[in-house]
Formats: structure tokens, C-alpha cells, sequence
């Protein structure tokens, strides 16, 4: 059965699997001090699957170090891929890995190499995950022991939140529920950058900087990634730091260098990190509706982030641009791109847009909740970010369903999604006569 199911429908399944697993494993009575419900269990699991970081319940007050355990196992996978991790394991195991499974793993890394290059791309993927990860952990251990946690706790966080960092899960597991009282460490704030920073730039991106002392040049795409990465932060730094400079909610009172950290951390966690060291609901209107923005293009694609991605984002604006100038072709970096790339991108942007307008018209509906509200907790989600203005604990269970679904689809991928419920293409045979509409 599984033979005949395509690498789309696969890489859906996967997910699906992972999240019914998470959930059966986080509602053991060992899990939690105290218990929770099957929904908010379930809701948990698809924000660990999915890497988002929203919760109904206090992660710290809820769970135990084994149900803490499990979330970073789940965040793991689900930040690596479904196919991506099984294809290592059935390595590092000794199994022979058939052709099928390789092609899924070069559909979800995007690889359109050979076989035997898609091997090498996972073991790639492989050594540099956990190189970034083994030193953010230790980067961020010292900080938090330093801080008094003590070394056992404070290796434990140093850890978790390298592990979420990297896969851009925000989860407060930490005392109080945040990072804000490490607002002004730069060890821990400038560690978390940095690995948040590079999970988010997806793994082609990450294999042409590891090959680069090598091949002396980095693909279109990696550039693309690299520069549109680039001025986002840039913005979501600058955003944060001129709106909310005064504000005694958040930056205001602090000193220079803590409001430094700050305004640098949030303006690069909203990229599907999650993290946070100032209170969001306390935040100015116009920083949260540029937040919502950055959560809405997220990061790179084949990252561990959401999002219609940063790609999108810039084929999407060279496309404005070809048409004001009047140009037919596209082009970037003295190439060319295809018209299939392009339609690619708008269907993406499309899809995308109805999805968020249409659920957080749902969620308004269901919750009574404000424009603001409801769209920044459905941007969240779609992106896998995490921020919250204090929404997700007070969900009704359609609206805890209805998150979940929008934190599922911003994971896989909106296209990704529909085109595993389809059935299978078939291509016509013949073609009708062309016509034109007006535009604009």
C-alpha cells in the first residue's frame, strides 16, 4: 500500500504519525505532574510535530522532565523531517535504503541530485545540524549556569533550547514561563540568535556555506536566501528598536545595552523562532503588525521554519518589478528563472493568504476575539513561530482544533498539503485556444 503512495502523501503520513504519537506519549500519567486532557495534549504534539511553540498549558508547570523529553524529541524529528530522520536511522542501522524513499527525501529536501547525492546531502545535513546544535547547547548551558540555575538544570535548558532554537520551536519551559529576565544576557540572547539564525536558513543553504571553503560560490537560491534574510532582520530589528524605544511596557527603562539585546532578539525571533524576552501583549500596535508580516514570510525554504518563505517573498517582488519595467523574463544573478518557478511562488502566496484570512475569520467567529488577536495567533501558527498575545490558553476546543490544523498546514506546506489529498495528475492531451481578461 505504502508503495503506492506518493512522496507528498508520504511526508504527510509522516507528520500524522508523529503527531498521533506524541500525543498518546504526552497524555502518559508520567508526563505531567498533574495530568492534562487529550486535546491539550494533542495540541502540544502538533506544536512539538510542527515546531511552532504555541501552548495551552505552561510547559514548566505542566510537564515533567520525561514529557519535556519527549516535546525535544518531537521537535527534533519534526524539524529534520518526517523521511529526512528515517532515511538516517535506517543508515545509521544498516538497512539498504530503497530508491523510493531517497526520492522522498529529495522532494522534502528539495535535492534534485542522484541517489548517491541525496546520501551525501543527509549526512551533511546530519553533521551540521548537530555541530550548531552541540555548540549552541554549550553556549547557552554557561549562560544559564551563570545565571544560577545550577549545572544540572542549567545543561538540561542549555540543551532543550539549543534543540528548539535550531528547529525555531519556542517553547517557555524555563521558571516564569519566558526569557525575559535573560533580556540583557548577551551570551544567552546572542547564542540563541545565532542558532535560530542559521536553522532558519535551510539546509541547501547551510550544505553551499559548509562546502564553500571548497567551491568558492554559492548557488542563486543561497544568495537569494542570504540577502532577503538579511534586510528582514535588519527590518525586524530596526522596527522594533525606533516603535518600541519609549515604551515603558517592554523596552522603555531598560538600559542601552539590555534594549540593544531586545530589540535584536525580537526582531529575528518572529522568523518561526518564538522565543521572547518582552511581553507581547504590552507591545504597540504598528511592531505587532510588522511582527505579523515577518511571521507571515518566515524563513527559508527545506528550513526548519514556516512561513511561504523568504524565496517567495523575493520572486514575488521580482516579478512586481519585471512588470513595471516591462520585461517579459525574469532574471536574477545573470540567470533566468522558469515561468513554472514564478507560478510556483504566486500559488504559494495565494493558497497561503486565503488560508490565514479564512481561519482567522473562523477564529474571530468562534473565540470573539479582535482583528488583532486572532490574526497574529493564526499568522503564528501558520508560520510555526509560536508568539502568542496571550490568546492560546484561553482557546475554545474549535479554536484549539483550529490552530492545530493551520500549525499542521504551515508545516507541510499548503501545496504540499492539497497536493497529497488530490488525486493523481493527469495531463491533458489537448489545448484550448488562448484569451485574455483585464487586470488591475
Amino acid at each position: 500500500m505504502f508503495r503506492r503512495l506518493s512522496a507528498s502523501r508520504l511526508i504527510v503520513y509522516g507528520f500524522l504519525a508523529l503527531v498521533g504519537g506524541g500525543t498518546v506519549l504526552l497524555d502518559l500519567p508520567w508526563a505531567t505532574t498533574d495530568g492534562i486532557s487529550l486535546v491539550n495534549a494533542f495540541f502540544v504534539a502538533v506544536s512539538c510535530a510542527t515546531v511552532t511553540g504555541l501552548s495551552t498549558v505552561s510547559i514548566p508547570g505542566t510537564f515533567t522532565h520525561f514529557g519535556e523529553v519527549v516535546m525535544m524529541v518531537l521537535i527534533q524529528l519534526g524539524g529534520l523531517g518526517i523521511m529526512t530522520v528515517t532515511t538516517m536511522g535506517a543508515l545509521l542501522v544498516g538497512q539498504r535504503i530503497g530508491f523510493r524513499r531517497l526520492l522522498t527525501v529529495s522532494e522534502e529536501t528539495e535535492n534534485a541530485g542522484s541517489p548517491r547525492n541525496t546520501l551525501r546531502l543527509l549526512f551533511q545535513i546530519a553533521r551540521i545540524t548537530f555541530a550548531v546544535e552541540l555548540i549552541g547547547a554549550v553556549a547557552l548551558s554557561m549562560g544559564f549556569i551563570g545565571a544560577g540555575l545550577g549545572i544540572g538544570e542549567g545543561v538540561f535548558q542549555g540543551v532543550f533550547h539549543a534543540i528548539m532554537a535550531f528547529c525555531n520551536a519556542g517553547f517557555p519551559t524555563l521558571p516564569g514561563d519566558d526569557l525575559i529576565s535573560y533580556a540583557g544576557n548577551w551570551l544567552v540572547v546572542g547564542a540563541l540568535v545565532c542558532v535560530i539564525t542559521l536553522g532558519g536558513l535551510g539546509f541547501p543553504v547551510l550544505v553551499d556555506l559548509y562546502q564553500y571553503s571548497r567551491a568558492h560560490r554559492l548557488s542563486v537560491h543561497s544568495r537569494v536566501v542570504l540577502i532577503t534574510s538579511s534586510i528582514l532582520i535588519i527590518i525586524g530589528v530596526l522596527s522594533v528598536a525606533i516603535m518600541e524605544w519609549t515604551n515603558p511596557h517592554t523596552l522603555g527603562g531598560e538600559s542601552f545595552s539590555t534594549k540593544a539585546a531586545m530589540s535584536l532578539f525580537q526582531g529575528v525571533t518572529p522568523r518561526t523562532a518564538g522565543f521572547q524576552t518582552v511581553s507581547y501583549p504590552q507591545m504597540r500596535e504598528p511592531t505587532l503588525l510588522v511582527q505579523v508580516v515577518l511571521m507571515f514570510v518566515g524563513t527559508a525554504p527545506t528550513s526548519t521554519g514556516g512561513g511561504i518563505k523568504v524565496t517567495t517573498l523575493a520572486l514575488v517582488a521580482l516579478i512586481v518589478v519585471a512588470q513595471v519595467r516591462g520585461q517579459e523574463r525574469i532574471t536574477l544573478f545573470w540567470r533566468t528563472l522558469p515561468r513554472t518557478l514564478l507560478a510556483r511562488a504566486l500559488s504559494v502566496l495565494a493558497a497561503a493568504s486565503l488560508l490565514v484570512l479564512l481561519s482567522t475569520l473562523a477564529l474571530m467567529l468562534s473565540d470573539g476575539l479582535e482583528l488583532l488577536p486572532a490574526l497574529f495567533e493564526v499568522t503564528s501558527a501558520f508560520g510555526t513561530v509560536g508568539l502568542s498575545l496571550d490568546v492560546t490558553p484561553h482557546l475554545s476546543t474549535f479554536g484549539k482544533i483550529l490552530v492545530s490544523v493551520v500549525m499542521f498546514l504551515g508545516r507541510v506546506g499548503p501545496i504540499t498539503f492539497i497536493v497529497a489529498l488530490a488525486a493523481r495528475q493527469r495531463t491533458p492531451q489537448y489545448k484550448y485556444p488562448e484569451e485574455e481578461i483585464a487586470i488591475g
